[in-house]
């Protein structure tokens, strides 16, 4: 089976992107869809509580504007956080992939090498956009202001890193042709999976 990582930062489009190979037949596993919900099982609930209190769930659903103003403005925290997410997010999605029949899958992540997805995966694509493009649609997206928008893309790794790490790129920026990129990834991976056969 043929694993692609999709990243990129907030805003770049990596969830329509995800779509559109869904579309072409490669399921894709969404690790902050995901994440959501692990969040609310009874560990992480635990744990998040005793460092933050109470307030850090509501009705037994995580307070995300809470843990947001508390995490995306304080690394340390940030970090914290992520050595709790990142293996919960990776056991669940090996076991999400080992359910797929599938000739290849994707998983979707902002953050795929800091929680070591990158590893699992045959090659990486990085989703990218314009600055202005990523900050408008997050503010339309989650209501956010372009200050708390632009914090947490400073907390994310530059666009530079993304694309110096990937394989491919695919520009989302309303204008290019996305699915004959997509079409030419899963094309190129097919053929070099018979090349290798």
């Amino acid at each position: 089976m043929i694993t692609i990582g999709l990243t990129g930062g907030i805003g770049s489009g990596k969830s329509f992107v995800a779509q559109r190979f869904e579309y072409f037949g490669v399921p894709c596993y969404n690790c902050d869809e995901r994440a959501k919900l692990l969040y609310d099982t009874d560990k992480i609930q635990r744990l998040v509580t005793d460092r933050y209190g109470a307030e850090a769930y509501k009705g037994g659903k995580l307070n995300r504007q809470f843990l947001a103003s508390r995490i995306f403005a304080d690394k340390a925290e940030l970090e914290w956080i992520n050595s709790i997410i990142h293996p919960a997010v990776r056991t669940d999605f090996e076991v999400w992939r080992s359910s797929q029949s599938t000739e290849i899958v994707a998983v979707e992540s902002a953050i795929l090498y800091e929680g070591g997805l990158d590893k699992l995966c045959d090659i990486v694509v990085a989703v990218m956009a314009p600055l202005e493009v990523r900050i408008a649609r997050v503010i339309k997206r989650d209501g956010a202001s372009r200050q708390q928008v632009k914090q947490r893309i400073e907390n994310q790794n530059s666009e530079a890193a993304f694309e110096a790490n990937a394989d491919y790129v695919i520009m989302n920026d309303g204008v290019a042709d996305i699915d004959v990129a997509i079409k030419k990834i899963i094309e190129n991976q097919r053929n070099a999976r018979e090349a290798k056969a």
